[in-house]
């Protein structure tokens, strides 16, 4: 025991070389909780004309009393997006005083008629700058389209008060729900998109909404967009 403590220096400890250039690393999680290196967007219903992926950045070294930028180099034979077409980076640094930050893609929806045909890719990778270097998960991959669901999703059900199924109407419904149920109960709105998915997007693999929660959507969602908007027809007449 003796022999072993006293073959140990204090310099043996050192953890980090703080003369060394710090390093950072892309570590984005998907729903799943899982570290991958690429995430795919669609806007299907969404009535928003920008999407934000937000990608979580880890450094690798100290923090300093300044914000550092992140060199990002976009992969010209991996990438179809343009900027300011299709994309824009902001935000990305690491702040000062941290350990990890964000760099945010905003994906924008209006300027390209043609990705409501086919889908756009951008790849990023974190290239050296001046105060940071890049280590581990150094390339990101962002795909996206709007290519538009034209097909009566299941869940939409023809045997409830339910407008006529159309894109634009189906906007019109997520519109209310993301504007009325959370008021009306969060809880509730909360379980079912856990359930269900942004958009209902899961809803077709286990079951519709309505039939679990036909009371709550008829009263927080079809009742105001059937009020508020007599133009749309609807598959039935509304008894309410």
């Amino acid at each position: 025991m003796i022999l072993a403590f006293t073959g140990c220096k204090e310099d043996d400890y050192t953890l980090y070389d703080t003369t060394q250039k710090d390093s950072v690393f892309f570590e984005y999680r998907n729903a799943q909780n899982e570290i991958t290196t690429e995430v795919t967007y669609n806007f299907d219903y969404d009535i928003a004309s920008v999407h934000t992926i937000k990608l979580p950045v880890i450094l690798m070294g100290v923090p300093k009393d300044y914000d550092r930028q992140i060199r990002l180099e976009v992969v010209e034979d991996e990438s179809t997006m343009k900027e300011g077409v299709h994309y824009n980076i902001e935000n990305a640094k690491i702040p000062a005083n941290a350990v990890n930050g964000e760099i945010l893609i905003n994906l924008l929806r209006d300027n390209d008629p043609a990705i409501m045909e086919k889908t756009f890719s951008l790849t990023l990778t974190i290239s050296e700058s001046d105060d940071l270097r890049s280590v581990g998960k150094n390339s990101f991959t962002v795909t996206y389209s709007d290519i538009r669901p034209s097909i009566r999703p299941e869940w939409w059900s023809t045997n409830k008060p339910m407008p006529v199924y159309s894109y634009e109407n189906a906007q019109l419904f997520f519109e209310y729900f993301y504007r009325y149920a959370p008021e009306a109960n969060i809880d509730l709105f909360n379980e079912m998109i856990e359930i269900y998915g942004d958009y209902f997007m899961h809803a077709e693999f286990i079951g519709g909404p309505l039939a679990l929660y036909e009371d709550f959507l008829r009263n927080y969602v079809c009742i105001p967009l059937y009020n508020e908007h007599p133009e749309i027809d609807w598959q039935r007449s509304p008894i309410w």
